[in-house]
């Protein structure tokens, strides 16, 4: 059931959401008597919507064994619940590329978004208790309260992102809290219900930031993917950030560790999640980057630390201001 908060905010203030012909894809889906080619032939009625789902049902991380050239068949091998998400994704990603709140960067959002997504997928993939179809779009969703929050208060949400004195989503979601009464996390998880997304998918989103560490049982699946969202998070943000530090790296190994990758998996992981996030981003139209191996990234990691530690003994070094590893655009 829906929170009063949003319900009030979705009355009364414009929400991202689906139009046109993902609105059509989307109520066609929740009707039990759609077939699938009535889905496919909504799909195909968008020509955007219909390239990028081919372009992205053919690219290497679908993992289909040959080219797939018909929207029906892309439909029967996904199935109307993923085309349906993904046709949603791709709506919100293609009308909310810009707004009107100051302190928000909508493109480093889609960019953290979609290296989200990936980041998803693969994960998905390797503990093998999700649909990596379905992981890609909770990934790509799971931020949206943040472009909520920026749409229905820009002026009011940019006072909020520069009170931020951290990097930290935990801070970011109190402030939140206290400014709307409902932080980012829960806001996306109450549209991505109101958009029928998998009720699993919407309690991991409401708890995300904590790794589902309240409200959720730990043995839960729900619980599990909140945990695989978090380590997405910090992934993308590796991916994304241009500075990167040692014990943010070090973070991310014990997270994946806690998901049974192990740390040369998760290294193989991480360089397939950053080529496959600069091959998504070239088919949605979302900036990336090249991102050098985790392995050159943690070295250069490290000599950064041992920079920062001389900059206390040595005052040569002094003044050159902190920071971690920069990386290449």
């Amino acid at each position: 059931m829906a929170s009063s908060v949003y319900e009030a905010i979705k009355a009364s203030r414009d929400l991202p959401s689906p139009t046109g012909v993902a609105l059509h894809i989307l109520r066609l889906a929740q009707n039990e008597e759609s077939t699938v080619e009535e889905i496919a032939a909504a799909v195909e009625s968008d020509p955007a919507i219909s390239s990028r789902l081919l372009k992205l049902v053919n690219a290497p991380l679908a993992g289909m064994p040959r080219q797939i050239a018909s929207i029906q068949l892309a439909v029967a091998l996904l199935g109307v619940r993923t085309v349906t998400s993904l046709a949603l994704g791709f709506s919100l990603v293609s009308s909310h590329r810009r707004g009107k709140c100051s302190a928000f960067d909508h493109q480093s959002f889609w960019s953290e978004s979609v290296a989200r997504a990936v980041a998803a997928r693969h994960v998905a993939q390797h503990v093998k208790k999700f649909a990596p179809d379905e992981a890609f779009t909770c990934g790509l969703l799971c931020q949206i309260g943040r472009l909520a929050l920026a749409t229905a208060f820009p002026e009011e949400y940019a006072k909020t992102l520069h009170a931020v004195a951290t990097d930290n989503p935990e801070e970011l979601n109190g402030l939140e809290q206290e400014a709307f009464d409902i932080n980012h996390d829960v806001l996306a998880a109450e549209m991505m219900t109101h958009w029928y997304m998998p009720a699993i998918f919407c309690e991991a989103v409401r708890t995300q930031t904590t790794a589902g560490a309240t409200d959720l049982d730990p043995d839960s699946r729900a619980c599990l993917f909140a945990r695989v969202l978090h380590l997405c998070g910090s992934i993308s943000l590796v991916l994304v950030r241009p500075t990167v530090y040692r014990d943010t790296l070090s973070t991310l190994v014990r997270e994946a560790n806690s998901l049974h990758v192990t740390p040369y998996v998760y290294h193989e992981m991480f360089d397939a999640i950053s080529q496959d996030w600069r091959e998504v981003g070239a088919i949605l139209s979302v900036r990336t980057r090249q991102v050098p191996p985790l392995a050159e990234i943690y070295s250069h990691a490290q000599e950064r630390r041992a920079l920062l530690e001389a900059m206390n003994t040595d005052p040569v070094l002094e003044g050159l201001g902190g920071g971690g590893y920069s990386g290449r655009g």
